[in-house]
């Protein structure tokens, strides 16, 4: 099911775009995909919204002091070329810090992100920025209002799928992505709990929805990625204002949490759809994933499991819950300029 209204042609030197969705629903690989074409370059995540810039900030344009701009710049460079877990070495990428923000005269940090994008395209040859931050989804109306001319693509995933790539997602850093720290990989372990999880999902369905029908947002569900790679892509060129190449099919399978990295194989793997299905995840995880996700399952189209699970059985998984939840909150303080915002709208209260 594709959602959106599609769009008209854009330039190259206005079109920016953004890759979001709910964690583990396949951002990165479609961040691949439009990679491999010729004319786009694909950020890793960035987490500029949130993390660097507050929604108020983005939305009075506040300036900041060229030094303030400047240590901005050395940390999405490092991130972009190195990782977003490399530590920022201060003066290592100083000089071409400057040069970026030399190239535009506004001082406010959404100009200057948007500055460094451009910049750290062409540096790759390329013209069409693409950075792939799922939670992003958060912040869609802030960038879309920021960035007129951009295009964002919101990928849907199967709750039970996205809650068994969660659950291993610690196992990412012994599976070939090797430039996770531990510590990383414990603060992913602490997140997971499948009412956690699947609340998350639900946030995320919920945000996007109020965004149906806006002319540059649209909505791709994974697994229709998987069943017919080759037309959806052709949809998503269509929307963002590209045309297609067949090299695009090209991506090579890494990032699963459920195997080894394999960069030398190169295509789209289907069998990653429903993998549930297969094991992995418990009958009370399940159970309580489809409770919570329930509304938001019927109106997508995917279909129950019948599951059955004592009464205790849930509640002792809601002590581990609380538990989790706790030790998370301290290690996600750094991770969001308002984190008391950023809890509400996804776990305590979603939009409906």
């Amino acid at each position: 099911m594709v959602l959106g209204k599609g769009s008209s042609k854009v330039t190259d030197s206005n079109r920016v775009i953004f890759i979001v969705g709910n964690s583990r629903s396949g951002t990165t690989m479609l961040g691949r995909i439009f990679g491999s074409h010729s004319q786009v370059h694909t950020f890793g995540e960035l987490h500029f919204f949130e993390q660097i810039v507050s929604e108020k900030i983005v939305k009075l344009g506040e300036c900041w002091p060229s030094d303030r701009l400047l240590t901005m710049l050395e940390r999405l460079i490092t991130s972009a070329r190195e990782g977003l877990f490399c530590p920022v070495t201060v003066g290592k990428y100083r000089s071409d810090a400057e040069k970026i923000l030399n190239l535009t005269s506004k001082r406010d940090p959404v100009s200057v992100y948007e500055c460094f994008l451009r910049e750290e395209t062409r540096r790759h040859r390329k013209h069409i920025p693409c950075e792939q931050t799922p939670r992003y989804l958060f912040s869609a109306i802030d960038i879309l209002n920021s960035f007129p001319d951009a295009r964002m693509i919101n990928l849907v995933r199967d709750p039970r799928d996205v809650l068994l790539s969660q659950k291993n997602k610690w196992r990412r850093r012994f599976l070939g992505a090797k430039n996770i720290p531990l510590s990383e990989a414990f603060r992913s372990w602490v997140n997971y709990h499948p009412y956690t999880i699947a609340r998350l999902w639900v946030s995320s369905v919920r945000m996007a929805q109020e965004l149906e029908g806006h002319d540059r947002f649209m909505s791709l569900h994974f697994e229709n990625l998987l069943k017919d790679p080759e037309q959806n892509i052709k949809n998503l060129c269509d929307f963002t204002g590209l045309t297609y190449e067949v090299e695009m099919l090209s991506v090579p399978q890494v990032g699963s949490s459920s195997g080894m990295d394999h960069p030398g194989r190169l295509g789209i793997d289907n069998t990653k759809a429903s993998g549930w299905k297969k094991g992995g995840i418990s009958k009370t995880e399940l159970a309580i994933c489809q409770s919570v996700a329930s509304q938001e399952m019927r109106r997508l189209g995917y279909e129950f499991e019948p599951v059955s699970v004592p009464l205790w059985r849930r509640w002792l998984s809601m002590v581990t819950f609380f538990l989790k939840i706790s030790i998370a909150l301290l290690l996600n303080l750094r991770r969001s300029k308002n984190i008391v915002r950023s809890i509400r709208r996804r776990l305590i209260k979603p939009k409906k």
